[in-house]
């Protein structure tokens, strides 16, 4: 027993304005007997975790320290996977529930990403710089304007009034990593935010590759060899500036985006292509303005916009006359151009606007109607091909999107029901009749409207137990760069047909304490129908490359589950598995316009798993730290990771002997680091090594990712 003076409890706890008359009406000298009070908050992450969304929220403060990067983050959440082509720099895929690419939609801060460019996406941001992350798996809330099919990613910014977070990090392969995040808030309400990057790498790692003798032009076995033409460099900064909390807004910020990188391509598709002199480079200047005020003219009403430009300019150049081997030796070839010659620059603009109007019209009752619009121009010029009638020629994509959503909120549960307008007017070029007398380019315009709708509940079965069911008719209209391509390894697709897809989740949480123990559990059902689903493909040709085609209808079932414990602050362990059995179901196919003329036949490919695609893969982790180690306010963190993805094939599995088809290998990985911090967080470094067996992994057909590799990371944090 303890007492305890109710009233100011009650101020400190309810921060209620009349809580000083209250006491000023009160004596304070009255008290009564209680029983131990304990008050737990929630985190925000937790909050959202809460919601009748299928989502997973990542509390990204566990990973200051370690100042990973945000797609290192990522692939660890159930049901995603992050392919990557290679080291720091390499192309890279999301995959989430069997949808990857640009299915899976991304925002900063609720602003889509979509036309951000290559220098500033999720493998060259540090997590340093958000407060958490928030990724939904199927249905996503409405103020998220997206024609998102198979869910998105929310990164939200750290809100801290004032702080300076800077780290650095150094490793194997010459890799060199720095960034720089802060926030500065005077008392008057202007605010000045900060997040800056740089990174570079050689890439220079040994990979397995198959070696061409260049006399003969033929295959003499596999050695290991060291990459030699893969550097990368990046840099980026995005800054806003602006005032908050005033009376006419609760912010109202000015920012830019501005951001570069330089890589060497190494490989096409494949690494049976090797290149020496193919290079990329981009640059992106994106200004914004972002506006917010709640309770707008009256009570519950609350407005948001944002408006961005963006500017991104790529350049592509292939024009040495030379056929490299892994070795790193060259003959001279006939002709120039070691994969497809080209010294082309494309450039793309891009408007998109976000108007966001909510109304809680009760404690239980609230309205939302959302609406992005986005117009994309791209032009592209090759000065290999002067005379080409397509340079500099237009091409142009507009989206706009309307969503309307109700919710319903009681203590043990609330809904959510949803419906949403799609809009798309497309503008191209198309070659016809391909290598006959009549080819010729042909301009396509076309204009497309669709209607989605969805609804999501949760309810409390038990105090720690949670059940959840969401549900959406979803489209994806297709994207500038699976239409138009990218101008060297991926072809062109004026022809692609929007995405629709019936995506179902239902699920349990579980999450009791239980003293100093900590359990939480979480399984969900993932059912996904698809029709005219975009699936990335690979010619296996001596110049490997990628294209975009609509496979008509595809079908995925699969469950995730996640098991975590934790003792105290000390003690983490978690793991999470992920199935996914993605399917052809298109029983027949329709040829149009082909040299073999038209009709129906039946897919040989019916019913069998899509290719390309992991569809079960593991993650664990595992977490210790000491506290007060050495001096008060010092800590110890010992870290294990460890990831597992069972073999998938490269091609339908029913297509071709099964001895001699090409396969992804069944890959287990360990990463394990040790950090020491100092002066409760102030300074710490972290030493880390990553594929600690050095096991060959791959994420795309022979495409192999780095061998064993060391990093020392540095911090410098300051709050004030």
């Amino acid at each position: 027993m303890r007492k305890i003076n109710t009233t100011k409890m009650l101020c400190a706890v309810a921060g209620l304005a009349f809580c000083s008359q209250t006491m000023a009406q009160t004596d304070l000298h009255d008290s009564i007997d209680l029983h131990e009070v304990q008050i737990v908050g929630k985190t925000k992450a937790r909050k959202m975790h809460e919601q009748a969304y299928a989502i997973s929220v990542v509390d990204l403060a566990t990973k200051y320290q370690s100042a990973s990067a945000l797609n290192q983050v990522l692939n660890t959440v159930t049901s995603i996977k992050i392919r990557e082509d290679g080291g720091l720099g390499s192309n890279y895929s999301f995959a989430m529930n069997g949808f990857s690419g640009n299915q899976v939609k991304f925002f900063i801060d609720g602003i889509p990403m979509d036309n951000f460019g290559s220098s500033f996406n999720l493998a060259n941001i540090s997590a340093n710089m958000a407060d958490r992350i928030e990724v939904y798996k199927g249905v996503l809330p409405v103020y998220l304007g997206s024609d998102a099919l198979g869910g998105a990613v929310n990164i939200v910014s750290r809100t801290n009034a004032n702080y300076l977070d800077a780290t650095y990090s150094v490793g194997s392969f010459n890799t060199h990593r720095a960034a720089l995040n802060g926030v500065y808030t005077s008392k008057g309400g202007f605010t000045l935010r900060a997040n800056a990057f740089a990174n570079y790498s050689d890439n220079d790692y040994k990979v397995f590759a198959p070696i061409v003798n260049l006399s003969t032009n033929k295959q003499e076995g596999e050695e290991w060899v060291r990459r030699f033409n893969d550097g990368y460099q990046s840099y980026g900064l995005k800054l806003e500036a602006g005032v908050v909390r005033k009376s006419w807004a609760d912010y109202l910020l000015f920012g830019v985006i501005a951001s570069a990188d330089k890589r060497n391509v190494q490989t096409g598709a494949t690494m049976d292509a090797v290149y020496g002199g193919v290079k990329n480079r981009s640059w992106s200047l994106i200004p914004s303005v972002r506006y917010k005020k709640n309770d707008l003219l009256l009570p519950g009403l609350s407005l948001s916009l944002y408006g961005t430009y963006s500017m991104v300019n790529t350049y592509n150049v292939d024009t040495l006359a030379r056929r490299y081997n892994w070795y790193g030796d060259y003959v001279a070839s006939t002709s120039a151009g070691e994969a497809y010659l080209t010294d082309a620059t494309i450039r793309e603009r891009q408007w998109q606007a976000n108007a966001n109007l909510s109304y809680i019209i009760s404690d239980h009752h609230s309205l939302v109607l959302n609406n992005v619009f986005s117009a994309n121009r791209r032009k592209s010029n090759d000065e290999m091909y002067p005379d080409d009638e397509m340079n500099n020629v237009p091409q142009q994509l507009t989206k706009n999107i309307t969503g309307l959503g109700y919710q319903i909120r009681y203590n043990r549960w609330n809904a959510n029901v949803f419906g949403k307008m799609y809009r798309l007017y497309s503008s191209t070029n198309k070659l016809m009749d391909q290598f006959t007398e009549n080819q010729r380019w042909e301009k396509l315009s076309d204009r497309k409207q669709r209607y989605g709708y969805g609804a999501a509940a949760t309810y409390y079965i038990l105090p720690s137990l949670q059940a959840k069911v969401s549900f959406e008719r979803a489209y994806r209209m297709p994207e500038a760069v699976e239409m138009f391509g990218d101008g060297l390894v991926q072809k062109a697709n004026p022809d692609l047909k929007p995405e629709s897809s019936n995506n179902l989740n239902a699920g349990l949480l579980y999450d009791q304490a239980f003293g100093a123990h900590r359990v939480q559990a979480e399984v969900n059902y993932i059912y996904r129908d698809t029709k005219d689903f975009i699936l990335k493909g690979v010619s296996l040709s001596s110049n490997p490359t990628t294209s975009y085609d609509n496979i008509g209808k595809v079908q995925t079932r699969g469950i995730e589950a996640s098991l975590g414990y934790a003792y105290k602050r000390n003690f983490h362990i978690n793991g999470n598995l992920t199935y996914q059995n993605i399917k052809d179901k298109m029983k027949y196919q329709e040829s149009q316009n082909t040299y073999v003329g038209d009709g129906i036949s039946e897919n040989i490919t019916y019913g069998q798993r899509l290719p390309n695609i992991p569809y079960f893969f593991m993650n664990g982790h595992a977490d210790y730290q000491f506290f007060n180690l050495g001096a008060k306010g010092n800590s110890l963190t010992l870290n294990y990771d460890i990831q597992y993805i069972h073999d998938y094939y490269l091609s339908f599995t029913g297509l071709g002997a099964k001895a001699t088809k090409k396969v992804i290998p069944e890959q287990l990985s360990h990463n394990i680091s040790v950090g020491y911090s100092l002066c409760d967080g102030r300074y710490s470094v972290v030493a880390e090594c990553n594929n600690l067996t050095d096991a060959k992994l791959y994420d795309n057909y022979r495409l192999q990712k780095p061998g064993r590799s060391f990093n020392v990371k540095f911090r410098y944090y300051l709050s004030k």
